[in-house]
């Protein structure tokens, strides 16, 4: 039986500076719209994750927590390892693109071997596909129904596309599409869906 939902994370929409919203076709149906303010707290569910618009302090924080580093080690031990991974490729965060919701939702991430140059902060294309057949500049992507509170996990099938038509230190906006199987049972549904977020780091631009 197909399944309808509809729901917003603020009761005023229009006004919310983050937008996300999929629509699921096939053995299950769902539109599902989110709105969010724009704080840097939203990110987690509604917003990009990426060193573009963190500052170095923000990185350097982030690469401490991510790190674990051990706490009896001096501060000088802990600067070192950090300063470290200050000078990877990516630092701490290249691409994370959140669309969460109660209903569910999709995780975008960049594909482990990607670098900066692999995902450039303008306007791209980036296709989806399985993790096991990721390559450097590829997506993968986590996503989840929760019809009537049950969990239903999918994993892409088949070639999916994330097309950024923004990607800069004000904001990111784009459109996403791909088939995904139930990890569970042979259930098969297309995926698609927009977003728009805010910039929200010390790095962007007002």
């Amino acid at each position: 039986m197909a399944i309808v939902l509809a729901i917003g994370l603020t009761s005023h929409q229009a006004a919310a500076d983050n937008h996300c919203e999929l629509t699921i076709s096939g053995e299950s149906s769902a539109s599902i719209k989110a709105d969010a303010p724009a704080t840097i707290a939203s990110r987690g569910k509604l917003g990009l994750l990426t060193d573009y618009w963190l500052s170095d302090a923000e990185i350097r924080t982030g690469v401490g927590v991510f790190a674990g580093i051990d706490i009896k080690e001096s501060k000088a031990d802990k600067d070192r390892k950090i300063d470290a991974a200050m000078k990877k490729d990516p630092r701490f965060m290249l691409f994370v693109l959140n669309c969460l919701t109660d209903e569910g939702g999709a995780i975008f991430s960049a594909a482990l071997p990607s670098k900066y140059a692999d995902f450039p902060m303008k306007q791209a294309a980036h296709a989806i596909v399985d993790r096991s057949a990721a390559k450097a500049g590829d997506v993968i992507v986590l996503f989840q129904l929760s019809p009537g509170g049950k969990r239903e996990r999918y994993a892409a099938k088949g070639p999916g596309k994330l097309v950024l038509t923004q990607l800069d230190k004000k904001g990111v906006a784009g459109t996403f599409s791909f088939k995904a199987e139930a990890r569970d049972r042979p259930k098969h549904i297309d995926v698609a869906g927009k977003f728009s977020y805010a910039c929200s780091g010390s790095a962007c631009q007002k």
